[in-house]
């Protein structure tokens, strides 16, 4: 990875995950910033206020993902650190998921994040890092997300695992970061006595924050982490352990 100061990239900039993300990396001096999400007034305002680049992108088009890189790559050339957090969660269940709806949950959350991947091999610099936002869903199946989701995030982390051994040679580190239950404005959308059942079946006793996951990635992007990847960093307040 290169010396400060160090580029970034971050695909859903704009989520409540993502802008804690984006606001994080900003602190720590990743410099140019290229925030990627869909394209709205959030985006420009998020580049605005992180002095960063704004890149429209929509990972349900190839093409859109193709374009979205080849203009970061134009302004930015060598690239230190990828961070993949966009997403959609869909709570539909198998005996009513369409595939439809199938197909879409996945096209983002794994197919978007292979492409962008692969878009990005060549940018990043020897030594560079790759984190991708996994899920607790990935691992446990899901209780409150759908099989979709589930489904999807457990392929972001088989992902991050392959694409860890396929880098390793040029000393680049793929790491993931699988969140609990975080306090968002996705997730505001539930009852109150949904989050409070959320809250009460984790060993903390909370909702975790969306800084907390922004800390995590951000060691994972850190020359701390240089001899961790391939791993996958629960943050989910002991809901599951091991």
């Amino acid at each position: 990875m290169s010396q400060s100061p160090r580029s970034a990239c971050i695909v859903g900039a704009t989520g409540g995950i993502g802008a804690a993300i984006t606001r994080r990396a900003a602190r720590d001096g990743y410099r140019p910033l290229v925030c990627m999400d869909l394209a709205t007034p959030a985006l420009d305002a998020m580049a605005a206020e992180t002095g960063g680049i704004a890149v429209p992108i929509d990972l349900t088009s190839p093409d859109s993902i193709a374009s979205a890189f080849d203009s970061a790559r134009k302004a930015v050339p060598d690239l230190d650190a990828l961070v993949l957090c966009a997403g959609v969660v869909d709570n539909g269940k198998l005996a009513d998921l369409t595939l439809a709806r199938w197909t879409e949950i996945i096209t983002i959350n794994l197919t978007g994040f292979f492409l962008c991947s692969q878009a990005a091999r060549d940018w990043l610099v020897d030594g560079g890092r790759i984190v991708t936002l996994g899920s607790l869903a990935g691992q446990t199946g899901g209780v409150i997300t759908g099989t979709a989701y589930a489904a999807s995030k457990g392929g972001v982390e088989a992902l991050t695992k392959s694409m860890a051994q396929e880098l390793a040679p040029r000393k680049i580190t793929v790491n993931s970061v699988a969140p609990g239950a975080i306090e968002t404005p996705m997730l505001a959308a539930h009852p109150a006595e949904k989050k409070a059942a959320m809250s009460a079946s984790t060993p903390l006793k909370r909702m975790g924050q969306p800084e907390e996951i922004a800390a995590a990635v951000a060691y994972l992007l850190s020359p701390e982490a240089a001899f961790t990847t391939g791993a996958v960093l629960a943050v989910n307040g002991g809901l599951r352990m091991g």
